[in-house]
């Protein structure tokens, strides 16, 4: 009974934040994302998986076009003709057709060269721990730390509210760790609720992480029982070293 009335009033507060997000937006005076100014907004870089279209213009028959669709190697790479494999993985489309156009200079005159984005790899964010529904999510434009738990149906009884763990990518080998105390976001006591990015990991832990580097080497060294690394892809292996910071944590 115990358990059941627990589980209702964290679905209570859940439905509350969602509600107080819909009156924000009622109000003329808030912020509107759609009018937001969207040219700040960091371009979006590829990733292994993408699948892109490239245009590299006309062809000698003027009714055929050097079109074609490529997808991203797990390397990182694209074979091009007739240059070769070049490296996509971290780049802008703008930067990629930039780099096709400056490679095609030796072997084509007035080279031109157009990437698309058709689809985007596994666009998604997992979320871990104790939450009803561990998982991957997909990543909706700017989601945030509460609506990943959220989408994983919510805290568990158990769940450690003040040290919710966003376990963030930062380069090839490295990740960066932060403490989150939703539960102060969550009773309106604090604004701290950071932006996901794919691929992002959000952590529950059971009860209040003490000391946060031996849980940090427990998770990674003992990935076989904590992580699915086929199932997160990747961006999970070869990792050098783990930073952490306490910066959204307050007294």
């Amino acid at each position: 009974m115990i358990r059941s009335a627990s589980r209702f009033l964290a679905c209570l507060l859940f439905l509350a934040a969602v509600q107080a997000g819909v009156a924000r937006a009622a109000d003329p005076n808030a912020a509107d994302s759609v009018a937001m100014d969207w040219s700040r907004v960091p371009e979006y870089r590829m990733v292994p998986g993408d699948k892109l279209s490239i245009d590299m213009g006309p062809k000698p028959d003027p009714s055929d076009e050097f079109l074609r669709e490529v997808t991203i190697r797990p390397d990182g790479r694209i074979t091009v003709y007739p240059v070769g494999d070049v490296v996509a993985a971290g780049l802008t489309p703008m930067e990629l057709q930039k780099s096709l156009v400056a490679l095609l200079s030796a072997a084509l005159r007035l080279p031109r060269a157009t990437v698309e984005v058709v689809s985007s790899a596994a666009n998604q964010v997992h979320v871990l721990g104790r939450v009803l529904h561990p998982g991957s999510v997909p990543a909706l434009a700017f989601m945030t730390v509460s609506q990943a738990v959220a989408a994983g149906g919510g805290f568990s009884d158990d769940a450690a509210r003040n040290s919710v763990l966003l376990i963030h990518r930062e380069g090839a080998r490295t990740v960066r760790v932060t403490r989150i105390p939703l539960d102060r976001t969550l009773k309106g006591q604090s604004l701290v609720d950071p932006v996901l990015s794919r691929f992002d990991i959000v952590y529950v832990p059971r009860s209040t992480v003490g000391n946060l580097s031996v849980f940090l080497t427990e998770f990674f060294e003992g990935a076989g029982s904590a992580v699915n690394t086929t199932r997160m892809g990747w961006e999970m292996f070869n990792l050098d070293r783990v930073y952490t910071t306490r910066v959204f944590q307050q007294p």
